[in-house]
């Protein structure tokens, strides 16, 4: 029986699952990523590292799933986004991987806002404004403080690409992830000469292109080191979101996917473009539609501070317990969190006021930041199927009071990427 190895290489874990022909999972493997921070909003990952990771979750995979590694027809990886390095002429990586989280691009974000070469950046990109995650921002600052490091003969590669010039000795991205770094433009669909030209690079020094949940290229004798056999097809399977959506089948029907995690998401499917939007991200989605996502980083990671904060909350269920012994609306006291500047604010605090309502209110406050992002993606509700994933949705409290916001039956589910990838790849093959 033929197998597919999907990866999910995220921020803080990469996963590996061993599928099926029918998309049963046989084995799981994962291996944890340790970053790097320093002063400045530096956060970098050492090369080493991650390539450690991915053997260890494939390894993990195959061997839990009890097969040969020539058992695998199909590999597949979707990855988080903006994650890169720089390699030289021969293959090899001169700088660590610069992680999405890194934030020291902000003084050149704010020139390239400045000076007008990107002006009509939100016509090109997923994202309606430059931000300063993204690679075309976060360039600029090693070509300053680096020269040479991305010479002529250099290439840039984002997390997934170095795993498949890797394992196939091309470097290839998904049209899916190239156009959420700011480089690539939606209309051209190709990679975006403006911007190449304000990052002073050549387009021979970026990947090929390829549409998302199709096969790449195959792999070479070189995948070997990784225990993978030669010859079989590599599945770009886009961004992690949109890898989880895909598995959840939003293409099949009108449907909403929110992901109650520790960034909370609002993803839909269309068969057309979106406008550009400052508050919402887009780009190509598997098959030649298209999506359209909003994104707050206030989720559960508010939850898991408000957890160590209240009394008696030594587990989330405890504090999703104790919001549900509270009055719709908590008696008036209302929480506003400011996750950029980690502060949050508690508003009409009385007397009356005890644990249940506090932990009530931030619940009602994350609800409420849904139902806004899900406002800003113009979902009619009324015909629409809400899919709810991640680890929120394991609370029926917290699904309970954001349907009652919406006025909409909300229904749980899975959303994992790796279901999502192992699917295009048995559809990029058939």
């Amino acid at each position: 029986m033929t197998m597919i190895l999907a990866v999910d290489l995220g921020s803080t874990l990469f996963k590996a699952a061993v599928f099926d022909e029918a998309l049963t999972r046989r084995g799981f493997g994962a291996s944890p990523l340790s970053h790097q921070y320093a002063a400045g909003g530096r956060v970098e990952l050492e090369v080493s590292e991650a390539t450690s990771a991915f053997e260890k979750a494939v390894g993990g995979a195959i061997a839990d799933a009890g097969i040969a590694s020539e058992a695998i027809g199909t590999l597949a990886i979707t990855s988080q986004a903006q994650t890169f390095t720089v390699l030289d002429k021969w293959g090899r990586p001169k700088m660590p991987f610069i992680s999405w989280q890194d934030t020291r691009a902000q003084a050149a974000c704010r020139r390239l806002q400045e000076d007008g070469r990107l002006a009509d950046f939100a016509d090109h990109t997923s994202f309606g404004r430059l931000l300063p995650v993204l690679m075309v921002c976060q360039i600029a600052p090693l070509q300053h403080n680096q020269p040479g490091l991305l010479g002529p003969d250099c290439q840039l590669v984002n997390l997934p690409t170095y795993f498949v010039k890797q394992c196939t000795g091309r470097a290839v991205v998904d049209d899916n992830l190239a156009a959420m770094s700011g480089l690539y433009s939606l209309g051209l669909r190709d990679w975006w000469p403006a911007a190449i030209g304000a990052c002073r690079l050549e387009k021979g020094q970026l990947p090929g292109l390829t549409p998302s949940g199709s096969a790449g290229s195959h792999s070479s004798e070189a995948a070997r080191r990784f225990g993978l056999p030669a010859g079989i097809p590599l599945v770009l399977a886009g961004n992690d979101q949109t890898a989880g959506a895909f598995g959840a089948e939003l293409h099949k029907s009108k449907r909403l996917l929110i992901t109650l995690g520790t960034a909370q998401v609002a993803y839909a499917c269309q068969q057309e473009p979106s406008a550009p939007d400052a508050a919402i991200i887009r780009g190509p989605y598997p098959g030649g539609l298209h999506y359209r996502m909003a994104a707050d980083s206030c989720g559960y990671n508010v939850v898991n501070w408000l957890r160590d904060v209240l009394p008696d909350c030594r587990a989330d269920a405890d504090l999703f317990e104790l919001a549900g012994t509270s009055e719709h609306g908590c008696g008036g006291l209302v929480f506003e969190a400011d996750l950029p500047d980690g502060k949050g604010t508690w508003r009409n605090i009385g007397l009356h006021h005890g644990p249940a309502q506090f932990a009530r209110s931030v619940v009602e406050s994350l609800s409420k930041r849904m139902a806004s992002m899900i406002g800003c993606l113009q979902v009619d509700l009324s015909r629409t199927t809400v899919l709810a994933a991640g680890g929120g949705s394991r609370h029926a409290v917290w699904v309970r009071i954001l349907a009652d916001m919406l006025d909409q039956p909300i229904t749980v589910t899975q959303a994992d990427p790796l279901d999502g990838a192992a699917r295009m790849a048995r559809l990029a093959v058939a």
